[in-house]
């Protein structure tokens, strides 16, 4: 009892510490990637703001896709085999250049087609044939610090993409007239630094860890371990990325770029909702992850209640300011995306709560299931995106909804399932 008793006591003191700190590091992107997307919704219009959308959109979906799922592994691996470590990076960084190169391609290809179909700016998708290399690099480097626990560091290179864009729009903006391809410049070249810092970190726990000792390489049981844990992540967060990201991905397709232009701006306003609950999961992943029995049952529930606590206080307030704080901030033209938005921030807070309750999920060595809850939730927004054609937004934002709905309730129902298992007898010590 006094073990059990001691394991959730550290449990909740390491959600508190962490999460504040993450939290305040979220709420700091979430200013930054705000600020970015306001000056560029103003000195790009619907159109040229629909060009960077679908970009970064598609860039986003091959980096995901082309990660395989190992970062994820990577975490929670970390966590796992402390004495394993610098063998399970070593292996890792070969894998992630190779994986670099093949996103590169894959990139290029795929924006030049693109490019030719919606007619974007031909800068902008050169630039954007690297960044999907540059994110998936400095993912491993975010991850491993996750797994590690050290989230000073682990913040400290999710600000820097997350900040700077900002920033370099508004000396461009009051310099010279923002373009599309300098937008894009714009959050490549933070996130560039921020690969090179992951680099830096990943060597350095190779080299340090070892002290010139040669590392014994990970067995075939462990790489088949690590590969299982990627594989259904990958099925996990492709699926969350194609449920969040679907209804722009079809509309891009569908309607010219200026009404996804508008349709961002939406999703946009809405947006800060899983910014600012995504702390809980992110220190939950590693803290849940390390524990076992009630107490690992305790510490998942505190997270999701905490998670759930505040998006009961924020969801309101932010509703009621929605119509008249996106034509003040984002400007006039964008007026026709409030009803949109209203409808996007009811999908949010599902959004969020799914996102926290996947990483437990995780935690709890159930990855692939994600791929199910965020696969259902995708194929209900596709499936009535192209019914509705298109059109109007309105509607679109409403099956968008729906469909995050119904993946927080398959993830819900099987958190419950996992931790029901734990919740066995206590022997006294």
């Amino acid at each position: 009892m006094v073990r059990l008793h001691s394991r959730a006591t550290w449990a909740r003191a390491s959600l508190r510490g962490p999460t504040a700190a993450t939290t305040i590091a979220n709420m700091v992107i979430l200013g930054g990637n705000a600020l970015a997307g306001i000056v560029s919704a103003r000195a790009l219009g619907p159109s040229g703001r629909g060009q960077l959308a679908i970009v970064v959109l598609w860039s986003a979906l091959i980096y995901m896709i082309g990660s395989l799922g190992l970062p994820s592994s990577c975490s929670y691996h970390v966590a796992r085999w402390p004495d394993r470590r610098p063998a399970l990076t070593t292996w890792l960084r070969r894998i992630a250049i190779r994986q670099a190169i093949a996103m590169t391609a894959v990139s290029a290809a795929m924006l030049f087609g693109l490019q030719i179909r919606l007619r974007i700016a031909p800068l902008l998708t050169i630039e954007y044939t690297t960044w999907a290399a540059a994110a998936t690099i400095t993912l491993y480097g975010t991850c491993y610090v996750q797994g590690l626990g050290a989230f000073a560091r682990f913040n400290a290179i999710r600000v820097i993409p997350g900040t700077v864009p900002a920033v370099l729009m508004l000396a461009s903006a009051a310099t010279v007239r923002l373009t599309p391809a300098e937008a894009g410049a714009a959050y490549l070249l933070p996130t560039w630094c921020s690969a090179v810092l992951a680099c830096v970190w990943l060597r350095q726990a190779t080299n340090g860890a070892t002290n010139g000792i040669p590392v014994q390489p990970l067995s075939r049981h462990e790489r088949r371990s690590a590969w299982s844990y990627g594989w259904r992540s990958l099925a996990s967060f492709s699926g969350l990325a194609l449920n969040r990201s679907a209804d722009q991905l079809v509309l891009g397709l569908l309607v010219p770029v200026g009404s996804l232009g508008l349709y961002s701006v939406a999703v946009a306003a809405s947006s800060p909702l899983p910014s600012l609950v995504a702390s809980f999961g992110m220190v939950g992943l590693p803290t849940v992850t390390a524990l076992a029995d009630r107490a690992k049952s305790t510490a998942t529930w505190t997270t999701l209640r905490r998670s759930a606590y505040l998006l009961a206080l924020i969801s309101p307030p932010l509703a009621v300011l929605l119509p008249w704080a996106i034509p003040l901030v984002y400007g006039a033209q964008y007026s026709t995306a409030v009803m949109p938005a209203e409808l996007l921030l009811l999908g949010a807070v599902f959004t969020a709560l799914a996102a926290v309750t996947d990483d437990l999920l995780r935690a709890h060595g159930h990855p692939g299931f994600v791929s199910i809850t965020q696969g259902a939730g995708g194929a209900v927004t596709i499936i009535g995106t192209l019914l509705l054609g298109g059109h109007p937004l309105g509607a679109v934002a409403l099956v968008s909804s729906l469909g995050f709905m119904l993946a927080f309730a398959l993830a819900l129902a099987r958190l419950s399932i996992a931790t029901r298992r734990l919740r066995g007898p206590v022997t006294l010590d």
